[in-house]
């Protein structure tokens, strides 16, 4: 292990792996449900200590605690000397907009860590700079404005239109009213996002067609794993995964949109499919892992989002990728920490 990082135990042949997480807290905005959500964190921890165990890997979790003081936590991490952390916090003290803040105390600790860097996870939190960033480089995104308040709308987009906050993660704030037809609707769901997120409405024209899942693994030569997609069985549009179909297992939604993997898809499509997510995915310099999504339509892939460090328990979209593959939670994690390990070896990682 280099001397790049003054926290690092004795010995690297077998590493020790700090897991920093945000533990599951009341978020400052929102609704009473979206704790769902929250709470899934545990189940990406358990699984990753579960591969850390098998794997042989000394390891400790690191979370971070509502009521807990920071200076606490950078004492926790350096009492344990880790070698590598992996990062699965998607934020701080209930706070999803601070995801990009917490791999800054890595950083500045010079502590290699999964996954990518704040740049990126504070760029694509923001759905708007994403799509700004994909229109310029010529990816297809939907047409899109971004109100703060309904008094800014132009008018340039077609109807129906597509509704939800612009720095959320996991389908918060995002239902079947999402979907809207008319200015009126358009008004009241732009209030409801301005209101209840404290947040800026990005408007999207909505994109009636087939909805992917790419999830892609590496750095240089990244791979692309077989590609996931969502079987809807609604009668009628809005065709979406809101956030009772992707959160609440007893919900009408929940049984209605059903995942399938790997996606039937003709091969030249499945080709344009591959290359956009990878265009997407280096053009926003996502590192290790992330999650693309698409819909496909008259061929077309619209990249809708993309989500760097995505969720990673054993029954999200980006696990059931990687089964299709053939690749193993524990090999999944193992490549995860020899990425970072490499990283900090070449000293290459960047610094933001």
């Amino acid at each position: 292990m280099p001397n790049g990082n003054p926290y690092h135990s004795s010995s690297s042949a077998n590493p020790r792996v700090g897991i920093l997480f945000n533990a599951p807290s009341k978020a400052p905005r929102g609704e009473d449900i979206d704790f769902v959500a929250e709470a899934e964190v545990e189940e990406q921890v358990g699984a990753v200590e579960n591969a850390l165990a098998r794997l042989g890997y000394m390891h400790r979790r690191l979370p971070i605690e509502e009521g807990k003081d920071l200076l606490d936590l950078i004492r926790e991490i350096k009492a344990f000397k880790p070698d590598v952390v992996v990062n699965l916090s998607e934020g701080a003290f209930g706070d999803s907009h601070m995801a990009m803040n917490v791999p800054s105390i890595l950083e500045l600790m010079r502590i290699p860590y999964t996954g990518s860097t704040p740049l990126t996870l504070g760029i694509t939190q923001d759905k708007g700079l994403t799509k700004d960033i994909l229109k310029a480089r010529g990816i297809p995104t939907p047409r899109y404005e971004i109100l703060r308040n309904f008094s800014e709308w132009r008018g340039s987009l077609e109807y129906p239109l597509f509704v939800k906050p612009l720095m959320e993660d996991a389908s918060l704030g995002i239902s079947r009213k999402s979907y809207v037809r008319s200015e009126e609707e358009l008004r009241s769901r732009v209030a409801y996002v301005n209101e209840t997120y404290g947040q800026p409405a990005i408007v999207e024209e909505y994109i009636a067609g087939r909805e992917l899942n790419i999830a892609i693994l590496g750095n240089e030569e990244p791979m692309v794993l077989p590609i996931s997609e969502i079987l809807f069985s609604f009668s009628e549009e809005p065709m979406i995964v809101d956030y009772a179909a992707k959160w609440l297992k007893d919900s009408e939604a929940y049984r209605k949109t059903v995942p399938v993997c790997p996606a039937r898809l003709e091969e030249p499509v499945k080709k344009r499919v591959e290359e956009v997510a990878l265009e997407a995915y280096k053009s926003l310099y996502c590192r290790d892992y992330a999650r693309v999504d698409i819909r496909l339509k008259d061929g077309i892939p619209y990249v809708l989002e993309v989500n760097a460090n995505p969720d990673i328990a054993p029954d999200a979209g980006y696990a059931r990728s990687l089964k299709a593959a053939g690749i193993t939670f524990e090999e999944f994690v193992e490549r995860l920490i020899a990425f970072a390990l490499e990283r900090d070896r070449k000293r290459g990682f960047p610094r933001v």
